[in-house]
């Protein structure tokens, strides 16, 4: 964990997943990271085999281990989605990165319940079904007639409500991948004083930090802070021209409408920079600064593999802000490090949200979820491909010398959540029909 990166950044908390890999009954569980039809689809990265007639599969693949006998399953009667949830038995080795089904066992519809969050409402409101769906946190939030609902001034009713409010709800998720809510709060989204010193804290020109520039970590540990104006410029004019051409395309309409003098109004910068530890030392991503300063390490850019994985990365940061994740959990992360607990809130007109975190890495947990699940939403309203989300973090997280298919290295607790998001709110046959 990065603890002296949390004044002013977000942080990332990846963890590794399991996977059984003996030599006679194994299963693969987890979720269709790659779906084209019955017979040719992943499951964490790995092909499956499900009838000696898949075409594309090298021979190599279907022999099982020395002197076991393996009968391929059929294929699933109905394509699987991207994001299903799966387990995959098989014997044998795993070749060629594709591995020879003896069971499959699809875990469909997926797993819905209740939800709860706050943050601010990115697009324009929707009137439907006697109510109105608002999109939020990564969900669409139908508000109905029955939903207790209250409003803080100036709004007074569901008809002031729009695109940059701050929205605190409960509800239940359901298979049409909307969330019905139960209770909702309402009210501006409100900048107050030290959230305005926050930002100032951050505040420098990206453009203008000195090429030999160098962080002190030393002074970084002890403070919990790194300066930001310490990280140099990564001098690639076609590099820093991508990343601003993907990264302004992210911003959400409803920010770009906001008139300069509004203090809710966001400036987003990107500045690719150049550090040997952002993705060594520290975890590869972008750092976030709650003025709108998104800082991307060259290496990042480096390693995507399309403009789909990079704007997966920018959309993070970008969303850190949006849901001022910084202002939100400045001191509390602090707190959780020196005593273990913690007390997340929401900004809605200075009010807590009562949800308690036990530690400093569920709070970082929770928000890092929250960002990929409106990562998203910013992906898909600009254009990008969001099967992609999840196999960009999936990259991050290995080592960069590694050449070999994502299926050989165990997928990260990240990209695994992305899949799964992306399995209960986006590729599911319900949900698909519902949008």
């Amino acid at each position: 964990m990065k603890s002296f990166n949390l004044l002013l950044v977000c942080g990332l908390l990846a963890l590794a997943a399991g996977r059984a890999r003996g030599q006679d009954d194994q299963a693969i569980t987890g979720y269709v990271s790659r779906a084209v039809s019955t017979s040719d689809f992943d499951v964490n990265g790995l092909r499956v085999l499900c009838t000696e007639k898949t075409h594309g599969v090298p021979k190599a693949a279907r022999k099982p281990a020395k002197g076991a006998k393996v009968n391929v399953v059929p294929c699933p009667g109905d394509a699987p989605w991207v994001g299903e949830g799966m387990a995959v038995h098989y014997a044998g080795v795993i070749n060629d990165n594709t591995i020879v089904a003896t069971w499959i066992d699809r875990h469909s519809p997926p797993r819905l319940g209740e939800v709860s969050g706050s943050a601010v409402i990115d697009a324009p409101p929707v009137e439907q079904a006697a109510g109105l769906t608002v999109r939020a946190d990564g969900y669409r939030i139908h508000i109905a007639g029955e939903t207790k609902s209250d409003f803080t001034p100036p709004l007074k009713s569901l008809a002031d409500v729009k695109a940059g409010d701050w929205i605190k709800y409960k509800g239940k998720l359901t298979a049409s991948a909307v969330v019905e809510a139960a209770s909702v709060e309402i009210g501006p989204n409100t900048i107050g004083v030290n959230e305005e010193k926050l930002r100032e804290k951050s505040e420098y020109d990206p453009t203008a930090a000195p090429t030999g520039a160098k962080q002190n970590h030393l002074k970084n540990a002890l403070t919990m802070s790194y300066d930001p104006k310490e990280y140099p410029q990564f001098k690639n004019d076609a590099m820093q021209a991508r990343v601003e051409e993907i990264g302004n395309s992210l911003v959400p309409d409803y920010q770009r409408a906001l008139p300069g003098s509004d203090p809710a109004k966001i400036h987003f910068r990107f500045q690719v920079v150049d550090n040997k530890h952002f993705c060594g030392l520290l975890a590869c991503e972008a750092y976030a600064m709650p003025g709108g300063i998104i800082q991307v390490p060259h290496q990042i850019v480096e390693r995507m593999q399309n403009d789909s994985q990079l704007a997966a990365a920018l959309a993070d940061a970008i969303a850190c802000i949006l849901e001022r994740q910084v202002y939100r959990n400045e001191g509390k992360i602090r707190t959780a490090y020196l005593s273990g607990t913690a007390m997340a809130f929401v900004p809605l007109v200075n009010a807590g949200s009562g949800v308690a975190f036990n530690t400093a890495e569920q709070i970082q947990m929770h928000e890092m979820q929250q960002r990929d699940r409106v990562s998203l939403w910013l992906m898909r309203v600009a254009g990008y491909d969001i099967d992609q989300a999840p196999v960009a973090w999936w990259v991050l997280a290995r080592d960069p010398k590694d050449s070999t298919p994502l299926g050989t290295t165990e997928i990260p607790d990240r990209a695994a959540y992305i899949y799964k998001i992306l399995g209960e709110i986006w590729r599911n046959p319900a949900a698909t029909a519902a949008r």
